[in-house]
């Protein structure tokens, strides 16, 4: 899913919805881990969650943040 997503990164932002799961394995790819490492990151339900970079390096802008608090 990253692969076909960074392409499109440069021209704005992507998107993704999924179960918690594959979104947890999805954030910690993002960062480079493993994905096992996915079972560290707390996801409730319908949540939102940001991903992004800072100086070029893969980092978590917001997670788990409910609704109405975006």
């Amino acid at each position: 899913m990253l692969a076909r997503a960074r392409p499109l990164l440069p021209g704005g932002d992507v998107v993704l919805v999924a179960h918690g799961h594959v979104l947890r394995v999805l954030a910690a790819r993002w960062l480079g881990l493993d994905p096992a490492g996915g079972r560290l990151f707390r996801l409730d339900t319908g949540t939102l969650s940001a991903l992004g970079a800072e100086h070029v390096e893969p980092v978590v802008v917001t997670w788990n943040v409910p609704p109405s608090a975006g």
